[in-house]
């Protein structure tokens, strides 16, 4: 990718640079799109308000399948219920096999997220070729809120524990352990503790004994020890008070990051590229008015190999980011 060639990197690291998003999928369709990862067979999925969704380039007449304006169809593999609620899905990843969620249920709809959650569940989904050929769901035992999810191995999960439950335990991230793999049955466990510096957990990825972590307007990066217990935190990158950071990607030697005005108009919405060891300035791609909220590399399913896909939880679809 030319992002990624050092030299054009130092000549524009201090500009920020016009970006034109492309809509891929109508918020109609994808309504508050919140995290969205590729597996490396290239498929796509979304987790948001409308369920588990997949983006494909080409038709699929299924039942539970919709065609979009722009020539993608989108399947939903899992409603958005639990209990005979709609659950909002917050947190995504993949193992590459299986697909791993959660799902979430709040008491007051008016209120949403500002207040603890009345269910939460940690789904397991093996997606089929239109559908999901096996959907496996456990409540938590503790109804919380996760954000953000990233696999530390083949049996552990990171997961990040939204600000809303803070007062539920006092960990910005949890581990949780896949304990039987036929069940898909799980114990959790205290990874990272929560800090007046990580005011809303949001965003998690590992990489390479690395975690890299989202908390409000601070990007961390945590060296993961032998024990797979978190070492010290290390501040990476911090943004400004009318602004916030949320999900983000792994593009190399860089972090693509998801930042956006608290407010929209009073700050900038950007894709910020945040050098993993800091040898680079930060660099943003302004965005305009639109708001991420998760990022992807494509690797040439939905449109052009090395462009970033992003969500939107703010104004749902699903956005094409071209690279400068």
């Amino acid at each position: 990718m030319n992002l990624l060639k050092i030299g054009a990197f130092i000549l524009i690291s201090a500009a920020s640079h016009l970006s034109f998003s492309t809509v891929l999928v109508d918020p109609s369709i994808m309504a508050e799109s919140e995290n969205g990862v590729f597996m490396d067979n290239g498929r796509y999925f979304v987790a948001g308000s409308s369920g588990i969704q997949e983006v494909k380039s080409y038709t699929d007449n299924s039942s539970n399948c919709q065609q979009d304006s722009s020539g993608k169809t989108v399947c939903t593999l899992v409603e958005a219920n639990l209990n005979g609620n709609q659950c909002f899905y917050s947190s995504l990843t993949t193992d590459n096999y299986y697909l791993y969620a959660t799902c979430t249920v709040w008491k007051d709809g008016l209120l949403g997220t500002f207040q603890e959650p009345e269910y939460a569940a940690f789904l397991r989904i093996l997606p089929g070729s239109s559908q999901a050929d096996q959907v496996i769901v456990h409540e938590f035992d503790q109804p919380v809120w996760y954000n953000g999810m990233t696999m530390l191995d083949n049996d552990s999960i990171l997961m990040t524990q939204s600000v809303s439950s803070q007062g539920s335990g006092n960990s910005a991230i949890v581990k949780l352990d896949i304990t039987n793999q036929l069940t898909a049955e799980f114990t959790i466990s205290d990874w990272l503790p929560s800090s007046i510096f990580y005011l809303n957990p949001n965003g998690v990825k590992y990489e390479n004994g690395y975690v890299y972590f989202v908390g409000g307007q601070n990007l961390f990066r945590i060296p993961v020890r032998w024990n797979q217990t978190a070492g010290i935190p290390i501040l990476m990158y911090q943004t400004t008070v009318n602004e916030m950071l949320d999900d983000f990607t792994i593009v190399g030697d860089w972090l693509a990051i998801a930042e956006v005005a608290l407010i929209n108009g009073t700050g900038t919405n950007n894709v910020t590229f945040v050098h993993k060891h800091g040898w680079i300035s930060p660099f943003k791609v302004f965005t305009g008015f639109l708001q991420l909220s998760s990022l992807a590399v494509d690797p040439g399913t939905l449109t052009y190999a090395g462009d970033l896909i992003g969500t939107s939880y703010y104004q749902g679809g699903l956005y094409r980011i071209p690279m400068p």
